[in-house]
């Protein structure tokens, strides 16, 4: 089977891409604050949050378009009896 990749499946993988360099940059801030200051809040929490969420939608619409695109059917065989 050859996997069929559109040019909007393309794209999303690119900003999958983009949004998981940004998710681990901002990850890598938040470790380094708690190093810093254990016993105050990371002041972009909400931002790390926000990107999960984009990154979850993208993957999301990722998976929807290969099903589309991808998935085949397999006959159904009638068990005999």
């Amino acid at each position: 089977m050859t996997e069929i990749i559109t040019k909007e499946m393309h794209e999303i993988r690119g900003l999958i891409a983009q949004t998981v360099a940004k998710r681990n940059a901002l990850k890598a801030e938040m470790q380094e604050w708690y190093e810093r200051f254990p016993n105050e809040r990371f002041g972009k929490f909400k931002d790390l949050i926000a990107v999960d969420g984009v990154l979850s939608q993208l993957d999301s619409h990722y998976k929807q378009l290969w099903d589309f695109h991808n998935a085949r059917t397999e006959p159904v065989q009638k068990k005999a009896m």
